[in-house]
């Protein structure tokens, strides 16, 4: 039969490995941040805000990796949600009046095949292609 004391040592002794097991995957909540490259290190939420101080766009990090956005338009209601696996997603850039400017896919968190940009009316405007990052072309 196990104590009271002997529980509450299992419980107090598996609260420790969980949690150096977070700190030393880099997934503990709470501990995002960027180095001087803006690289991302650890896990949180990263977030931007409208002009107005409504909530524009939310990243959520594991591990250094993004996992997640979430774009809110000015009245708070979301416009877009995308997970992202192994830093591949598709992205959006927001005008502060909640349009979008643009549109585009990332392949390991970097920019990569077409990248759409709309007007303030939200037609298309142009159609580029980036490789690697790098514009390489556009109609």
């Amino acid at each position: 039969m196990r104590t009271k004391r002997g529980i509450l040592l299992g419980v107090a002794a598996l609260t420790i490995v969980v949690v150096v097991f977070w700190a030393l995957s880099g997934t503990m909540p709470g501990t995002l941040y960027f180095d001087s490259s803006g690289m991302a290190h650890g896990t949180g939420t990263r977030t931007y805000f409208y002009s107005s101080g409504g909530i524009k766009l939310e990243d959520r990090f594991i591990a250094g990796k993004l996992v997640e956005e979430t774009w809110y338009k000015p009245d708070g209601s979301v416009l877009a949600n995308e997970k992202f696996i192994n830093g591949d997603g598709v992205g959006f850039y927001l005008r502060d009046d909640g349009s979008i400017r643009v549109k585009m896919t990332y392949v390991n968190g970097i920019a990569e095949g077409p990248a759409t940009y709309f007007s303030t009316n939200g037609d298309v405007s142009q159609t580029v292609m980036f490789v690697g990052g790098q514009k390489v072309g556009g109609k």
